[in-house]
């Protein structure tokens, strides 16, 4: 099940939009991203190609979509309870909640993200991870609540970012076994 975070969308392009991602999951599973190609996304999701192009223009594009519909209501700062969550009540200064509200939406997603982890468009998807990332590392770095290191600030962000990256697969590479907030814990003790 795909969640969307858009406070408005007609039923029908709720539906359309599910299918398309629940397909172009499936078929990454079979195919790698730089193979797979429209026409199987259509055929997967059983709906024509005027209804996808209403949508997408490529299979670029639903990768996008999938990271900006996670990645947007994450990092938008509107805390409200969720399915499988509820940080309504955190702070958005809360940087431990705001971390973990990430792989709490990534592991929502996580038949998709284990798809597009294990294809060509990994790389894609964690750069555009690192770009929403990498704002929340670097406020965190300047208040304090990553130790500042004797190094550059751009180095240290750096290395934390990759190291939030590396977190991230590591834990969808072993099936999202421990909890996203064991795996916060593990992130936060490899970086304080």
């Amino acid at each position: 099940m795909f969640y969307f975070y858009l406070e408005i969308m007609d039923k029908r392009v709720q539906k359309t939009i599910n299918a398309v991602y629940a397909a172009f999951a499936e078929v990454l599973k079979e195919k790698d991203f730089a193979d797979l190609s429209v026409e199987d996304i259509l055929k997967r999701a059983n709906i024509s190609r005027s209804t996808f192009y209403a949508h997408f223009k490529t299979k670029g594009d639903v990768l996008d979509s999938v990271s900006r519909n996670i990645f947007n209501h994450v990092f938008s700062h509107a805390l409200e309870q969720e399915e499988s969550h509820d940080f309504s009540q955190a702070s958005i200064l809360d940087y431990e909640h705001l971390f973990t509200h990430v792989l709490y939406h990534l592991r929502d997603e996580k038949e998709l993200i284990q798809s597009i982890l294990a294809t060509s468009c990994r790389k894609d998807f964690l750069n555009e991870l690192r770009e929403h990332i990498a704002p929340l590392i670097l406020r965190c770095l300047r208040e304090g609540f990553f130790v500042q290191k004797e190094v550059p600030e751009e180095l240290q962000l750096r290395h934390i970012e990759e190291s939030f990256l590396a977190t991230v697969a590591y834990w969808f590479e072993s099936g999202c076994e421990k909890s996203p907030e064991e795996m916060v814990e593990a992130f936060l003790c490899l970086n304080r």
